[in-house]
């Protein structure tokens, strides 16, 4: 048999212990943003928030979106390079609601990046423009924090491939920090508070291993939106990462790194986009500051404030029946050509 051949069998044999993932999915997603007087008043109350984008991989779209639709009139405009939308919701007392809801129509393509040690490049093959963006401080991002800053060159001491840094960070990250169980915080921890306390959110988690790639020479910066979860048919907020690894032969990726779901250089079609940092921290909280508006302290005198709530909704969710996996793709139900028919897991 050919090297080829010998290639398909064992992929074909080795497939049930190697994840898979629809080649693609197409779905509609509800975000409903409601905010509430709460007793009091507020006065110049705006909601502005990032409207998603296509995102395009060697002319392939990654996410494209389809169609966009709110349920009140807003403004539509250009902030940073970035879409973005305002909704001006005036004053509000007493009892008074507001709620737009967001409706984008999208289709998300799998993606694995076929990359190792032997192809990876080093740390001087990193364009400097890109560290000139990420390799600094960035909001909650400290690579200086000298905990930090210690635990990057423990993980990653003298080694120079880009590859075997992130696999470092991503290995030791996914043994040692923990999901935390219950309500947590609405703002993200800071590198250093997870890197304490070993517990965090996918923010959290995002956030600390950013911080300990710059500390290693490596960019890397956080992707925020939402993440589709198949079998609770229901959408939620989510956060990871992107990095820079330099090819040997030249050019390089911008991969996906997730350590809350394992997802280490592969982009899942679940996956919407919302948002990606620039390296400015005005920027980032921008994104995470969504509501603003002025209340008078009087009206509440209980301490209060207005209430604001922000949920996602699976209007509907279909994914291909074709699965891939690292160099293969499968169709339920058909076997490759001339290949003994071997039980793929679906």
């Amino acid at each position: 048999m050919s090297p080829a051949v010998q290639g398909i069998i064992k992929d074909v044999i080795t497939s049930p212990f190697k994840p898979r993932y629809p080649e693609e999915a197409t779905f509609t997603l509800q975000r409903t943003l409601t905010v509430d007087a709460n007793g009091g008043t507020v006065t110049n109350f705006t909601l502005d928030f990032p409207e998603p984008m296509d995102m395009v991989r060697e002319g392939r779209p990654l996410q494209e979106i389809i169609d966009v639709h709110y349920s009140s009139e807003v403004t539509r405009t250009v902030r940073y390079g970035h879409n973005w939308t305002v909704w001006d919701v005036g004053t509000l007392s007493g009892s008074q609601q507001r709620t737009l809801t967001a409706t984008y129509q999208v289709t998300a393509r799998t993606h694995i990046w076929d990359i190792d040690a032997a192809s990876s490049g080093n740390l001087s093959d990193i364009p400097l423009a890109l560290k000139e963006q990420y390799l600094r401080d960035e909001w909650k991002m400290a690579m200086t924090d000298p905990l930090v800053a210690a635990q990057a060159e423990r993980l990653a001491g003298d080694e120079d491939n880009v590859y075997l840094i992130l696999r470092s960070i991503y290995d030791w990250m996914r043994e040692n920090i923990d999901y935390p169980s219950g309500s947590w915080g609405a703002m993200p921890q800071d590198a250093r508070q997870t890197l304490l306390t070993r517990v965090g959110d996918c923010d959290d988690q995002a956030i600390l291993f950013c911080a300990l790639a710059r500390a290693a020479g490596v960019p890397a910066w956080l992707q925020l939106g939402a993440l589709y979860v198949g079998i609770e048919d229901s959408w939620g907020g989510h956060g990871w990462l992107q990095a820079y690894v330099p090819l040997k032969d030249g050019g390089g990726e911008r991969v996906v790194i997730d350590t809350v779901n394992g997802d280490f250089l592969v982009w899942r079609p679940n996956r919407f986009v919302e948002f990606t940092d620039d390296g400015s921290a005005e920027h980032l909280i921008d994104y995470y500051f969504i509501y603003y508006g002025v209340f008078n302290d009087k009206s509440y005198p209980g301490g209060g404030e207005p209430e604001f709530e922000d949920r996602y909704e699976a209007i509907s969710y279909e994914a291909s029946n074709r699965k891939v996996s690292q160099g293969t793709v499968f169709e339920l139900g058909v076997r490759p050509p001339g290949m003994c028919l071997v039980p793929i897991r679906t």
